[in-house]
């Protein structure tokens, strides 16, 4: 509980990064065409790699001060310290996550994003059901950095091999640019 406390006053960040997402990269869609919708969602990925960083650096160094606030008991703030140093690797993976998200939804990309989480909460699933990583807390969010790792690079991919907004080759692309 601690552990997932300290993560979620973050985790807050993370779902307006994808709100933003939802948003920003369809309306410039509609308004600029593909090619600006891609630079609005690569701001946004930049963004929320950063945003994740600093996430990550401040629990860290905020453990300390933030964990008294919690319990009085050494011993319960000693086994914590190991889940709240995954919970800061957390923000890190799951700035692109939630990005990736958000302009999944925005776009309309419900069917690959369903598809993408059902595969990532089996992979979960069998991490917890299957390993020793769902016998303890620090087990436990290590089977979530799985899943969220699973998740950001799976969405992250599909934003740039699959989704409406992948790459194209670089003769195509130009080509889409000017017909735009």
């Amino acid at each position: 509980g601690i552990a997932m406390n300290i993560y979620t006053i973050g985790f807050v960040v993370h779902v307006a990064l994808q709100g933003a997402a939802a948003a920003l990269i369809p309306s410039e869609y509609a308004r600029r065409g593909k090619a600006d919708a891609r630079k609005m969602a690569d701001r946004l990925f930049q963004w929320s790699l950063g945003t994740g960083i600093c996430l990550a650096g401040l629990q860290q160094l905020a453990l300390p001060f933030l964990l008294p606030l919690f319990t009085t008991l050494p011993e319960v703030r000693e086994a914590v310290k190991a889940p709240a140093l995954v919970a800061c690797l957390l923000h890190v993976v799951n700035g692109p996550r939630f990005v990736a998200e958000g302009e999944m939804i925005g776009l309309g990309s419900f069917r690959d994003l369903t598809a993408i989480t059902v595969l990532g909460t089996s992979l979960l699933v069998a991490c917890l059901q299957y390993t020793s990583l769902g016998q303890t807390l620090q087990g436990v969010m290590l089977a979530n950095l799985v899943f969220c790792s699973y998740q950001t690079i799976a969405l992250v991919s599909h934003y740039w091999a699959v989704g409406e907004l992948r790459r194209s080759k670089k003769g195509e692309e130009k080509k889409q640019e000017k017909e735009e």
